[in-house]
């Protein structure tokens, strides 16, 4: 049955102009993260996600949510919009404060950035977040160590077998990405989610801003983001994979 039904999912994927896939090994994992709170993760993004009964992870950077004064103006989405996530089912990580390059910043700051963000998000969400995405994807050993000491998983902005996570034995301190920029077909992203279905991996995505019109750098349009959506789905109803946040995946794996 199984063979049948990935048989049928390839089949969509290559009308979508996907090349053909072998069979399946396993079932895999798929996580869906949204990086910096924009406005347009709350009005499209997760609108979007929500009309297809999926759930990802939200990965805040906190000073920025803290100045956010009107859910009407700005860039970034304000705590009142953040908490619309954690209500949906999201997972709520951290971004650290002020989004600076850590390997940049001297020990303590680094821990100063970390552990406000932390107790920022703590306070306003009402849950400690466990997972932490470095800002730029910029990490050094010394950072990642302080990272581990306060939060159980450190996400990578880019790497990690291009989003590709092991099943058994992955690394906490190294769970890989895939970014999704506007040069990325939702055909390619259809594609890498049956080819995690195909060899039970754990694929990672990274969406930052939303649009409708034609996107451009670190954008994604909307229409785009609900083709992977719908794919995600049909592929999850048919039991080939599982959506859920970072932090439920590695509790899958026997990480948390």
């Amino acid at each position: 049955m199984r063979l049948g039904l990935l048989a049928g999912a390839m089949a969509a994927v290559a009308a979508l102009g996907s090349p053909a896939l072998a069979e399946p090994q396993g079932k895999g994992l798929l996580s869906i993260t949204f990086d910096d709170a924009s406005r347009s993760q709350r009005d499209l993004g997760l609108r979007a996600a929500q009309d297809y009964g999926l759930v990802g992870t939200l990965f805040v950077a906190t000073s920025f949510a803290e100045e956010a004064t009107s859910e009407e103006d700005g860039w970034y989405m304000g705590w009142s919009e953040i908490r619309k996530f954690r209500d949906a089912g999201w997972e709520i990580g951290s971004h650290s404060h002020t989004h600076p390059h850590l390997t940049q910043l001297t020990d303590s700051q680094v821990v100063a950035e970390i552990d406000t963000a932390k107790a920022i998000i703590t306070a306003r969400t009402g849950t400690a977040p466990v997972s932490f995405a470095p800002p730029f994807g910029d990490f050094n050993e010394r950072t990642v160590k302080r990272v581990l000491e306060r939060h159980r998983f450190h996400v990578l902005a880019w790497g990690g077998n291009h989003g590709r996570n092991p099943m058994q034995g992955v690394d906490a301190s190294q769970i890989g990405r895939l970014e999704v920029s506007h040069q990325v077909s939702p055909a390619k992203i259809c594609g890498e989610i049956a080819k995690a279905a195909r060899d039970g991996v754990w694929l990672v995505l990274m969406f930052h801003e939303f649009v409708s019109q034609t996107p451009g750098e670190y954008q994604y349009a909307i229409a785009d983001f609900r083709r992977i959506l719908a794919c995600a789905r049909r592929m999850q109803g048919q039991d080939l994979i599982r959506v859920v946040t970072v932090a439920d995946a590695m509790k899958l794996l026997g990480k948390n």
